[in-house]
């Protein structure tokens, strides 16, 4: 890609690599910088709100899991192969919008019970252990960070020594606590979906890994996908 971009404008432009290259700028680093960007933005609000460090210490691991990836993207190298099927960006977006799409816009509905103390200081703990566990997983990942399925290199160290996935377990676990502390009818049964398309994400992700990365077949036999020692 370097050779193509020292070429002159006139023949730059005739190359097929330089318009690949100019789509993974705008779709591969531009647009899903700015989403985690207007993701962060919206939680500084619900930072500032927060009062007592079970309150403000989840909301900042959450704002900084959101601030992390935009640093990510806008650095990110092409990757080696990608899965760009619309039945895999769909579950690829829609696994990443869709608890912020559940709480920003579509009504609650009625409470079915009402949780106690114990159970919202649970929930608490359980948030904080799941975002730092995510922003973890994020050091770990670095720049190999993508939405829908991509393949540059096989991440083994940190969390990923535990589950091949601790991205979509955090946000798992992160989205069990939210349900746990406010058990509305709404978010309830979108917890349920929730769950199904990250495993769906990460299906496509392994089948497109294994296909375009030899290596990846010993890390999967020795590894569990998203529960450790179970699945």
């Amino acid at each position: 890609m370097d050779t193509v971009l020292r070429l002159p404008l006139r023949v730059r432009v005739r190359h097929p690599l330089y318009w690949k290259w100019l789509r993974f700028l705008t779709f591969g680093r531009a647009v899903p910088a700015a989403l985690f960007a207007e993701m962060g933005w919206l939680q500084v609000g619900r930072v500032a709100q927060a009062s007592g460090v079970l309150q403000v210490l989840p909301r900042v691991l959450y704002l900084l899991f959101c601030c992390i990836p935009v640093g990510l993207y806008l650095t990110r190298p092409m990757p080696i192969n990608r899965d760009g099927r619309l039945v895999a960006r769909a579950a690829a977006f829609g696994g990443t919008c869709m608890q912020l799409f559940i709480g920003a816009f579509v009504p609650q509905n009625r409470l079915l019970f009402e949780p106690s103390d114990a159970l919202i200081f649970f929930a608490s703990v359980l948030s904080i252990a799941a975002f730092a566990f995510a922003c973890l997983g994020l050091g770990y990942l670095r720049r190999n960070l993508s939405i829908i399925p991509e393949a540059r290199t096989v991440v083994t160290g940190g969390p990923y020594r535990i589950v091949r996935h601790p991205l979509y377990l955090a946000e798992i676990a992160a989205a069990v606590s939210l349900v746990l502390a406010g058990p509305y009818l709404t978010p309830v049964f979108a917890l349920v979906a929730f769950i199904l398309l990250q495993g769906i994400r990460a299906r496509f992700e392994e089948r497109l890994l294994l296909e375009s990365l030899p290596e990846y077949t010993a890390y999967q036999k020795r590894t569990h996908a998203l529960i450790p020692f179970v699945w």
